[in-house]
Order: C-alpha cells, then structure tokens, then sequence
C-alpha cells in the first residue's frame, strides 16, 4: 500500500516511544508542580486521551481518508528536506516564503511529487497551506521525519492549549472542576481533529495559549514576559493561517475585559451606563475589525457581504447536485436571508449532522456529539427558559465570552462551509466554550445533569 510506506515505517517502533517519553516527561512536570490530586489527575488522563486521539487519526488518515490534506502536508515537509539536503542556505527563503509561486526558489522541489494527479506545488501556493510543512520542519529534524511522532507534537501543542482553557475556567469556577476538564480536554471531535498535521491543532492550541497568556497578564500579574511572547507568536501562527479565528478572538476577549471592568463598579447607575458603553464600544470593535481586518485576503471570504454571496451560491450548488446525484455529506443552510442566516449557521455548526443525514461511521461520532449538545441546550431551555440563558450568561464576564466567542464562530463556519466531514474539523475551537458555557449554566441554576452524564463526570 503506498500510503503505508509514507506515513509508516520500522522506526516508529523506536521513535514514536521516545516521543512519547518525551512528552510524558513535560507533561509530568507539569502535573506534579499542582498539589490538587484532582487536577494532576486530569493533566495525565488529558495526555492519555491525546495520544488516543494521534494514534486514531493516524489510522483513519491511513486506511479512512487514504491521506487527504494530511498526505500533503506531510510531502511538503520532505520536499523542504530535500531542498535543504541539496542547499542549506534556502533555509532563508524557507524562513521569509509564505507560499510558493514560480519564482520561488523552493518551487523546484514541490513541482514534481505527482501525488494524486496533482502537484503539492499547488497546494502549496496558499499561504495558510504552506505554512503547516513549514511548521512541522524541526519536529520532522527532530524524529528523523517519522510520520507518527510529528502527529504526536501537533496533538500535544493542541493539548498544550486545552490545558490552558481548562487553567483559565477553573480559577474563576473551581467547583466545576471535572466539568471544565470536560469540555477543555475530553470532548471526542476535538480531541481528534487536533492530533494530527493539520492546521487545526495549530490553532486550538493558539486560542489556549492566547487566552491564558491574557489573564496571566491583566488578572493573574504573573510571567508577563513570557505571556507576551507566546500572545505573539499564537496571533503570528493564526493571523497567517486562520485569521478569522483571531478576529473572534479578539472580540471575545475585549468584551470579556470590559464586562470585568463593569463588574467592579458598585454603584448601580454607573454600572449601567457602563454597561451601555460596553456594548456600543464592542460593536465599534466588532465593526472594525469585520470592515478593516477582513480586508486581508485570508479573511476576505468572512466579511459579511461575501458570506451572504458564498451561502447563496452554496446553496445553488446542492439544489442543482440533488436533482442528480446523492448530497453524501454536503448540506445547505437553506437561506439567502441576512436574518435567517444567523440562526441557521449556529444550528449547523453546533446541531448538525441530525441523525438522518448521517452517511458515514465518522458523521455518526458527529452526530451524536451534535445531538448531546442540542439535548442540553433545549432542555435547558424547557426547564429554565431561553431568557435565563441570555440573562446568566450576559451577567458572567467569562460566560459572555464564551457566548460571543462561539456564536461569532459559529456563523461564521456554518455560513461558509458546506460539508459536515469539513465543518466538523472547522469548528473545534468553538465547541469547548459553548459546551462549557452550557455546563455552567446548569451549575448556576442547580439543574440536575442526566444520570448518563454524571458517570460521565465521575470518571473525568
């Protein structure tokens, strides 16, 4: 099988252990400096889940995907050995390319790799592409360019952040430790799309990292050096390879501090004048950066206008392919309307694939993550009602983050993708803060969880 002979080899028997040591080792020291026997718990449980997640990935992008973006990426690592084993100094252009084009030096050594019928040149030509073999160079210098140990080091930069998410809720909610564990670390979509050579373990790991590195700096008033170089280089990392994820970000962190700010006033009418100037200073915010930032060509396909275009035409597109073929695991928000798009790319983006538009062993794992998430959602809503939602959840600084952050996001995906298998990858980001968002509205107004879930809970 020629995959097999890419992404596996005899050296994963020595290599992909001696990662695995190494990691261990780092995230060992990392528990043990916590004297909460519950949190060390959770840090060694969250590096066993991730190595799960690398080694199921793995063989899924093996014998399910047959490769895919992963195959890819991974080709591109070998072709900027080959062309720093034929010249060391096109290390500088490796350094300042942020794709390729004709004129690039590197191009010669992407242009004939043959892979799929395609040139990995090709691919490469985008810059949010070219930057993941980049990325995985040194890893692949590191483990002698073994497949398996640079899914392992994309996974544990991911788990990296999730732990981060996990730090950052629990020192605000310290009783709703396992649900915060949860939600950071153990959710299966995320935990499985952020363990392999992908973009995606870049940038959940980058929003942990950011998150964290913030409230080091404006709350916590600890490792203010280092929180503002890893606040650099995670919005380097995202800014050129998923920037609208940076956008949201952004956002959801400014109101986050405000709504903070508006917490320490006592007195009531200044608080709420406060609170109005809050939100009309969040909408300026929000406006810029839709209208300013989303000029970049990464982000032009997220500005409101172009949204409206690509939803209309993705939906043209399905309607014509159903009059002839089966939709497979493409789907359609069914709208044109500016309104309707807003409630119908959420219900995508957290809700979907429903059970009947499930076709395949991966959407199924989707799909019921999607339909736990609509169960506590709508059943929250028929036990305590959709106003307590919004009014608890607007209430709490860091819930109102949440709440901005994931919707934000989560128009945003289901808007502009068309397919659940892409847009179950797409989302994960969003998907720790809305879950975690729930759970803490259920502590918050004492609603008991399903028994199901409470074993669930117990074992975290």
């Amino acid at each position: 099988m020629l995959l097999a002979l890419r992404f596996f080899s005899i050296d994963d028997l020595v290599l992909a252990p001696l990662c695995l040591l190494i990691l261990y080792g780092i995230i060992r020291y990392r528990a043990e400096k916590n004297s909460n026997a519950e949190v060390k718990k959770i840090y060694y449980r969250g590096f066993y889940f991730k190595v799960i997640c690398v080694l199921a990935y793995t063989f899924v992008s093996e014998f399910i995907f047959k490769g895919g973006d992963t195959n890819l990426y991974y080709q591109g690592i070998k072709d900027l050995r080959v062309a720093l084993d034929t010249d060391f100094n096109l290390i500088g252009d490796i350094v300042r390319s942020f794709k390729l084009d004709i004129d690039n030096p590197l191009t010669t050594f992407f242009y004939y790799d043959n892979y799929a019928d395609d040139f990995t040149y090709n691919y490469m030509t985008s810059p949010t592409n070219f930057f993941v073999p980049r990325l995985g160079l040194l890893p692949s210098y590191v483990f002698f360019n073994n497949y398996l140990c640079i899914n392992f080091v994309f996974g544990f930069f991911a788990l990296g952040g999730a732990i981060r998410v996990f730090k950052f809720f629990r020192y605000y909610y310290p009783d709703s430790t396992s649900e915060i564990a949860l939600a950071a670390l153990f959710l299966p979509s995320v935990g499985f799309w952020s363990a392999g050579l992908l973009k995606d373990p870049i940038c959940f790991g980058s929003v942990g990292y950011i998150l964290y590195a913030v409230h080091s700096i404006f709350v916590r008033k600890k490792n203010i050096k280092a929180s503002f170089i890893w606040i650099l280089v995670c919005s380097f990392l995202m800014y050129f390879i998923k920037v609208y994820i940076l956008l949201a970000l952004i956002l959801a962190i400014l109101i986050w501090m405000f709504a903070e700010a508006n917490k320490l006033i006592t007195e009531r009418t200044l608080r709420n004048i406060f609170s109005v100037l809050t939100f009309f200073l969040s909408f300026l915010i929000a406006y810029f950066l839709l209208n300013y930032f989303t000029t970049q060509e990464a982000a032009k396909e997220y500005r409101l206008d172009n949204l409206m275009d690509k939803a209309e035409y993705q939906r043209r597109v399905i309607r014509d392919l159903a009059t002839t073929a089966p939709l497979g695991s493409n789907f359609s928000i069914n709208t044109s309307n500016p309104v309707a798009l807003v409630p119908n790319s959420i219900v995508a983006t957290f809700f979907r694939p429903f059970p009947w538009e499930v076709n395949s062993p991966i959407a199924l794992f989707s799909a019921i993550e999607s339909a736990i998430f609509l169960f506590f959602t709508g059943y929250f809503f028929y036990k305590r009602s959709v106003g307590t939602y919004f009014k608890l959840a607007f209430n709490d600084p860091r819930m109102l983050m949440c709440f901005i952050f994931s919707m934000v996001f989560a128009v945003a995906m289901g808007a502009s993708t068309s397919n659940f298998g892409a847009l179950s990858r797409y989302k994960i980001p969003c998907m720790p803060f809305y879950f975690l968002m729930l759970l803490l509205l259920y502590k918050k107004t004492n609603l008991q969880y399903p028994k199901w879930f409470n074993k669930i809970l117990g074992w975290v």
